[in-house]
C-alpha cells in the first residue's frame, strides 16, 4: 500500500500552497475535509476521458477539495477550476485513515481508484495493482473483496447522480473556505540580515532582489498576512525603503507593538498574537540577532532561521510553507 498525505506533498509538492483541514458536520455530511489552494503553477490536464475530453486538474487558480466521509473507506477529491466548476474527481479506495506527526491527515491507499467527470465519465483505475497485491498476500480475501465493494459504493454514491455530487462539493467548498478565512496565515518578518545583507559602507541597507522576490512569493503562494517585527518598524530610512518596496508590490503589512514595556521580540510577537483576530497559523522569519526565541517553545517551533550572510533563500520559503501548513490544534 502507498501512504498519501492530504497535502499531496509526498508526490506533487502541494505543501507549497495554502492547505486547510477541518472536521465537518454540515449539511448531512459527516467526516473530514481538506482544501489545497493552487496559487501558482502551469495547467496540468488529464486527456483520457471519453466524454469530457481533456480535463484540467492542476494549475494556478484551481483548488482541490477532499472529503473523507465517516464509516467509509474512500477519500474523494474534486478538482475545481478557477471559475468554480468541477473538472474531475479522483477517488481513492483507502485501507485506513491516519494523522501524521505534524497533524496532517494521511491515508493508506488500497490501489483501486475511481475517476469521474461532470460529463458522465466513470473510470476504474489500478484494478491490476489491487489484484497483484492480493496475489502477493498484502490483503486477505475479505479485505480484497471489501476494496472492490468500496469501488462500487463510490460509483453508487458519487457517480450515479453527478449533479447531486456537484452540488454537495460546491456547498462544501464554500463552507470550508469560510472556515479557513477565520484562521488566516501570518508571516512575522525581520528586515536586517533577512531582506538585506549588512553593508557597512551604506547608511541604508538595500533589499536584496532575491530576498524581496522570495518574501513576495511566500505571501502570494500562501495568501498570508505580513507583519514586520524588525526594530525598523517606523520612522527610519530603512523602514521607508521596505514600506515603499511592499507598496510597489501590492503587499499590505502590519507591525508588532513596541515600547518600553516590551523587553524582547518574543514579548512583542506574543502581544500581537493576543490581539484579535485570533492567529493560530504563523511562521517567523528571523536571523535571531535580537532574540533566538529560546524562552518560548511555541514560538521557537514556528521559527525559520535565516542565514544573516545570505538573506532569505528559496529553501527558507519552502520551510516556511511547511510550518504554515501544520494542523490547527
Amino acid at each position: 500500500m502507498n501512504k498519501k498525505r492530504s497535502t499531496r506533498d509526498l508526490k506533487l509538492g502541494f505543501q507549497h500552497y495554502p492547505y486547510y483541514q477541518i472536521r465537518v458536520d454540515y449539511d448531512n455530511f459527516h467526516g473530514w475535509a481538506a482544501l489545497n489552494e493552487l496559487t501558482d503553477g502551469d495547467y496540468l490536464y488529464w486527456d483520457y476521458f471519453e466524454k469530457a475530453g481533456s480535463a484540467p486538474v492542476a494549475g494556478k487558480g484551481m483548488c482541490w477539495l477532499t472529503l473523507i466521509p465517516d464509516a467509509k473507506k474512500h477519500s474523494a477529491t474534486a478538482m475545481f477550476t478557477e471559475n468554480g466548476e468541477i473538472s474531475a474527481w479522483h477517488i481513492d479506495v483507502i485501507y485506513s485513515l491516519l494523522t501524521d506527526e505534524d497533524g496532517v491527515f494521511a491515508f493508506m491507499d488500497q490501489y483501486l481508484d475511481v475517476l469521474l467527470t461532470t460529463k458522465g465519465d466513470v473510470l476504474i483505475e489500478d484494478r491490476e495493482e489491487l489484484d497483484a497485491a492480493y496475489r502477493l498476500g498484502e490483503f486477505t480475501k475479505d479485505e480484497y473483496k471489501a476494496a472492490l465493494a468500496e469501488g462500487n459504493t463510490i460509483i453508487d454514491e458519487w457517480g450515479k447522480d453527478i449533479r447531486k455530487s456537484e452540488l454537495i462539493y460546491k456547498k462544501m467548498l464554500k463552507y470550508v473556505r469560510e472556515q479557513a478565512r477565520d484562521h488566516p496565515l501570518t508571516v512575522f518578518l525581520d528586515i536586517d540580515r533577512v531582506l538585506n545583507v549588512f553593508q557597512p559602507d551604506k547608511e541604508v541597507q538595500n533589499i536584496l532582489p532575491s530576498a524581496g522576490s522570495n518574501i513576495c512569493d511566500l505571501i502570494h503562494r500562501m495568501k498570508a498576512n505580513l507583519v514586520i517585527i524588525s526594530n525598523h518598524r517606523t520612522g527610519s530610512a530603512t523602514f521607508d525603503t521596505v514600506s515603499d518596496f511592499f507598496n510597489q508590490n501590492g503587499t499590505d503589512f502590519d507591525i508588532t507593538p513596541f515600547g518600553d514595556e516590551y523587553r524582547t521580540r518574543t514579548e512583542e510577537i506574543n502581544a500581537y498574537l493576543h490581539m484579535p483576530p485570533k492567529i493560530e497559523r504563523y511562521v517567523i522569519l528571523d536571523d535571531c540577532f535580537q532574540d533566538d526565541y529560546s524562552g518560548d517553545k511555541k514560538l521557537r517551533e514556528r521559527l525559520v532561521f535565516v542565514d544573516a550572510l545570505k538573506g532569505l533563500q528559496k529553501e527558507d520559503i519552502v520551510k516556511a510553507c511547511e510550518v504554515l501548513n501544520r494542523q490547527i490544534k
